[in-house]
């Protein structure tokens, strides 16, 4: 916050303040009456402007990474430019301390410096070792007078400045990590062929410190181009050649062994619902190690964990565990941890049966990755599992675009959606999610949630316009992976022609495919719906010429027999004048002709064959009389079975169909058999002023059955 009185001078009466990245922080400019605002920014970084009365104006920015190390300039521009100064850095970030002694009266601790905090000109980094400051802590080192004793102990480093503080603790015997000062006067006492006396002296001020320790002394022996080191294997452990790795299931201890060379791990591959006993033995020259003995419990029968995961945050590059005290724990407590997602390499510690903490280090510690910790109590037989962390060492800040957005709109409301989160993204804990709604690069409504869990949240009662949502997970370290989409919101009607059109849309595109699918096979499609029908064959006898006023009568002889097929040649009809010469018939005369499709030819059908089929006429009334001829003739053929006929009217019709129907036997079969007909009708209206015209009549075909021969 900054005012500004006498802004028409230029002055600026803002102090200068510290930031962490990472932090949203609001900037607010008070302006005296009178005094027009321009605008509010932040080099180098996005920041949205709001007025919160007349006079006083609000800028909310993110801070991101400020690669300077001097401040940035928050500027309030009016007639007058005038600005604050913010100072955007971080906390310290020094890691891997270690600790040692070289006359246990002092110790000297030795750590890696943080990255720069940017903030060194307003704020300096102050060091503490076990609560006494350190001169050259900005060095990575301090050293204080401190009586070194026996037995494990915290040697605790603290960092601090504006921003944070970081607390780095290393848990060590120091009396085990002596840092020896060089002997003075080195000679050689004795010297013979085979072996030679070395001796030294301490300086008076260590002699009574070195003299109570158990040394191991090395000596380097040069001869020549030729360098040798001495003492005996069993007493420097020698090098070790290779380790003899065994394991066994406890139910039946039959034991698989193998050797592991320049390793110090081995991996097994064991059935998990088993419990195993595995051994490790290390060989030298001068032979073999007593075995070390690790007991593997086996796991539930569906495979999951017998205790919950809770999580855990380190500090100062350092985990610190504590568990509750084991009446099992009868040799202690175990320790072990790897990377969450890669628990490939594991390490571990062993921590007294009296203590129920310990302080976890390991150079292998990186930033913003997730670690697994577990705490089992050792017994004689499997260690039983008591607890298990996961967490991390520091949590780092999300990289922005961690999310795949997807936007719903539900009338008024929009929807934002997204999917978790994968744990090799995530570089710190998720501590819930907040969405931001701007339209005219501000920001009007704004929703959360602090459910881990969640995968949407809602904005409701917008107006028709385009907004820009901006999503971010809330973590120890500030909001960070930001993630932007943008979307336009449409009325219900607008929306509502939008579906009505694309169903027209794609109802045409169906029917369009459908007519021009029909259309490339309407051939097919017309033989399938509607086969063709073959025409009768018309014989010139069959359309001579109207003077021949004649119709030939087909006679079937009744003594040929079933074996013979009779072939009538024609049926030849040339005039309607018959009509004029007794036929008992109109003048209107339909045919119906029956005949088999071409090519088709059926057997021989065997029947008793009736006398010769006649057809009768008698006097035809007056031309006056009704339009349609009561004329009928029935022609039938076994094979073909084609059907000569021509409606007929009142009773007329009743009595030529029995006379010409009834005469003969000649349409039954004895075989019952059907044969396929397609029928054709031919008719013929004609006045009498036409009757001179002829008659248009197909030829036909006929197979009759022979009779056998005698």
């Amino acid at each position: 916050f900054f005012r500004n009185k006498n802004i028409t001078k230029g002055r600026d009466f803002s102090k200068d303040r510290v930031f962490k990245v990472g932090s949203t922080v609001t900037f607010c400019c008070v302006l005296p009456e009178g005094i027009l605002f321009s605008k509010m920014h932040l080099a180098g970084f996005e920041s949205n402007t709001t007025q919160i009365s007349n006079q006083t104006y609000a800028m909310t920015v993110r801070l991101g990474a400020w690669e300077k190390d001097s401040c940035a300039n928050v500027e309030c521009e009016t007639d007058k430019q005038v600005w604050a100064c913010a100072y955007i850095g971080y906390p310290p970030g020094d890691r891997d301390l270690q600790c040692e002694t070289r006359t246990l009266q002092s110790v000297e601790c030795h750590w890696s410096v943080g990255r720069k905090t940017q903030v060194e000109q307003k704020t300096k980094t102050i060091y503490h070792l076990l609560g006494r400051k350190c001169v050259n802590g900005n060095k990575g080192e301090c050293k204080m007078e401190v009586q070194v004793d026996a037995g494990e102990r915290n040697w605790t480093l603290t960092a601090e400045n504006q921003l944070g503080k970081v607390e780095l603790t290393d848990r060590a015997d120091l009396t085990k990590r002596v840092h020896m000062f060089p002997p003075e006067q080195l000679k050689a006492s004795t010297v013979n062929a085979r072996n030679i006396t070395l001796e030294w002296e301490w300086s008076e001020q260590y002699y009574h410190i070195y003299t109570n320790l158990n040394l191991t002394c090395q000596v380097d022996i040069s001869h020549g181009e030729t360098n040798t080191m001495m003492p005996l294997d069993n007493q420097s452990h020698g090098h070790i050649e290779d380790y003899e790795v065994t394991w066994a299931k406890t139910a039946d201890r039959k034991p698989n062994r193998t050797k592991v060379h320049n390793k110090d791990r081995a991996e097994l591959t064991l059935d998990r619902s088993e419990e195993y006993i595995v051994t490790v033995t290390a060989r030298n020259a001068n032979g073999s190690s007593s075995p070390s003995t690790v007991v593997i419990p086996s796991l539930n029968p569906d495979g999951t964990e017998r205790v919950n995961t809770s999580q855990i945050i380190g500090s100062n590059g350092s985990i610190s565990l504590s568990w509750s005290a084991s009446p099992t724990a009868s040799c202690g407590y175990i320790v072990d941890w790897c990377q969450t997602l890669e628990c490939s390499n594991v390490e571990w510690l062993k921590v007294a049966p009296n203590e129920t903490s310990a302080s976890i280090f390991s150079k292998t510690f990186t930033d913003g990755v997730r670690y697994s910790f577990s705490v089992y109590a050792c017994t004689r037989e499997a260690p039983v599992l008591l607890e298990r962390r996961e967490g991390y060492v520091h949590e780092k800040s999300m990289e922005d675009n961690l999310f795949k957005l997807k936007f719903k709109q539900q009338g008024s409301d929009v929807e934002v959606s997204w999917a978790r989160i994968n744990l090799t993204e995530q570089s710190a804990f998720i501590r819930g999610y907040v969405l931001y709604c701007e339209a005219n690069n501000k920001i009007i409504n704004n929703v959360s949630t602090d459910k881990t869990d969640a995968t949407s949240l809602r904005v409701n009662n917008l107006s028709i316009g385009s907004y820009t949502f901006r999503l971010t997970a809330k973590t120890a370290d500030g909001e960070c992976g930001t993630t932007v989409i943008s979307t336009t919101l449409n009325s219900l009607t607008d929306t509502l022609v939008n579906s009505v059109v694309i169903c027209l849309v794609a109802v045409f595109v169906v029917l369009s495919l459908i007519t021009v699918l029909c259309y490339r096979h309407w051939a097919c499609i017309k033989r399938k719906v509607y086969p063709p029908i073959p025409k009768p064959v018309l014989t010139e006898k069959f359309t001579s010429s109207p003077g021949e006023n004649h119709c030939r009568l087909l006679h079937v002889d009744q003594h040929h027999g079933e074996g013979d097929i009779v072939n009538v040649s024609e049926l030849q009809c040339n005039s309607l004048v018959a009509l004029e010469n007794g036929y008992n018939h109109q003048e209107n005369m339909p045919f119906v002709f029956s005949q088999t499709p071409k090519g088709y030819y059926n057997q021989p059908l065997k029947i008793s064959i009736q006398p010769p089929l006649t057809f009768t006429a008698a006097a035809v009334s007056s031309q006056s009389e009704a339009p349609c001829s009561p004329f009928k003739g029935v022609f039938s053929n076994l094979s073909y079975n084609p059907i000569m006929q021509e409606c007929t009217t009142g009773d007329q019709q009743s009595n030529s169909d029995s006379e010409l129907q009834g005469g003969t036997d000649i349409e039954r079969s004895s075989s019952g058999y059907q044969p396929q007909s397609i029928t054709e009708t031919f008719s013929v209206n004609q006045t009498t002023d036409d009757l001179e015209s002829p008659i248009s009549c197909d030829s036909t075909y006929i197979l009759l059955p022979k009779s056998p021969s005698h």
